[in-house]
């Protein structure tokens, strides 16, 4: 598969560095980030607001969500950052930076490509295989088990560095990443970050 080519598009720090130049006082205002759900998938949605100066009287205003789990290796496990990134870009590109070719930054479609295997092949064992183990019997969490842990936890204010002691501490093992666990091993995780207060 022959990968994009990125040259046409232009990342959130030039677009960035090019309002700045013309808007000397421009302000970006970032909203905290909401988790939302749509046909059984979890998204993480940030919105920002951006003056050209402190009276700009009708600023401007963009929206972004980042699916949960990330879908690639750029935005697994940084979901939230990547969602602020392109909501930044897009709301500069609405207001005229960096969009000669498209509105979409490099960072937004860098985002996007593909993985190969070589990308995803993990290098312990106790995590997930991209397309499967078919010699492991194990049965690893789906997609939505792992999402739905990174949202009930990031309701809980549950930290990512703190989020795997919690599941250790919980289950009595030592992985390093919840693509380690099993379909039951995180139906309880998803329980006990239910049950919590």
């Amino acid at each position: 598969m022959n990968a994009f080519n990125l040259g046409d598009y232009v990342d959130v720090p030039t677009r960035l560095a090019e309002a700045l130049k013309k808007y000397p006082e421009l302000r970006i205002q970032e909203s905290k980030p909401i988790i939302v759900t749509v046909d059984n998938q979890q998204y993480v949605e940030i919105s920002c607001t951006i003056w050209n100066s402190p009276d700009d009287p009708i600023p401007t205003v963009a929206y972004c969500w980042e699916p949960i789990p990330g879908r690639t290796p750029y935005t697994k496990g940084s979901e939230m950052m990547n969602a602020s990134t392109s909501c930044w870009g897009r709301a500069l590109g609405a207001k005229g930076f960096g969009i000669s070719k498209s509105i979409a930054s490099r960072n937004e479609v860098q985002a996007r490509q593909p993985a190969t295997v070589a990308d995803i092949t993990p290098i312990r064992e106790d995590m997930e295989q991209p397309f499967g183990d078919t010699t492991d019997s194990k049965q690893y969490a789906s997609p939505k088990q792992r999402g739905m842990i990174r949202a009930r936890a990031f309701e809980k204010k549950i930290g990512t560095t703190e989020l795997m002691p919690y599941i250790n501490n919980l289950l009595g093992t030592q992985y390093s990443s919840i693509e380690a666990l099993d379909k039951r091993e995180a139906s309880r995780v998803i329980e006990s970050l239910q049950d919590s207060n």
